[in-house]
């Protein structure tokens, strides 16, 4: 049972689930084991998938420990300012049995690794506009890149713009075009000097 947690929490894992229903499954299948290693999961699973709590709470032989849980949720959304509504659950035992600090812990860090790929795609148009900048220096001047630019962002040009931009830098573009196929032939051979 331990491996199919695992699994199901690697494939949520905290990942989308394809369906609401399956979610909701899973959190039951986590109240059951009562293992904190795993109910750690359920603030995140909740932030993420946005379960039907109430249905959760209608199926679960342990209301005590999923409200204790859903308790711990409210205060970590709270502390990230996380607008969702969560229902008030009714606690016969109000013992706490967490460290919430681990909760939170493990819901920092899940959310953090969701965030990542956008981070690392940021990073990466970063690079990219700054390498397209850096080639363009190379053939046109400051001026002609911001015609383009103004061209690309669909901004209307200046008369004496759009007599600049057709008398220099279009035949730049079309130069840039039309030698392609010349450059991956030259670029990749290696030169050889007189005398050597």
């Amino acid at each position: 049972m331990a491996r199919t947690l695992n699994q199901k929490l690697t494939e949520a894992g905290y990942q989308m689930l394809g369906q609401q229903n399956e979610t909701e499954e899973l959190i039951l299948s986590l109240l059951k084991t009562k293992d904190t290693r795993y109910l750690k999961a359920i603030p995140f699973l909740i932030y993420t998938h946005n379960p039907d709590l109430d249905k959760i709470i209608a199926k679960t032989k342990h209301k005590d420990l999923f409200a204790e849980i859903v308790g711990i949720t409210k205060k970590i959304f709270n502390e990230e300012r996380i607008r969702k509504e969560l229902p008030s659950i009714y606690q016969k035992n109000k013992k706490t049995n967490f460290n919430y600090e681990e909760f939170k812990q493990e819901f920092e860090l899940q959310k953090r690794r969701q965030e990542k790929p956008s981070l690392w795609l940021d990073k990466e148009k970063f690079h990219a506009e700054r390498n397209l900048h850096l080639w363009l220096s190379y053939i046109f001047t400051r001026k002609e890149r911001e015609i383009i630019e103004k061209i690309i962002n669909e901004k209307l040009l200046t008369k004496t713009e759009y007599e600049y931009y057709s008398r220099r830098a279009k035949k730049k573009l079309n130069a840039i075009i039309h030698l392609q196929e010349l450059g991956r032939a030259v670029v990749p051979l290696s030169p050889r000097m007189e005398g050597k």
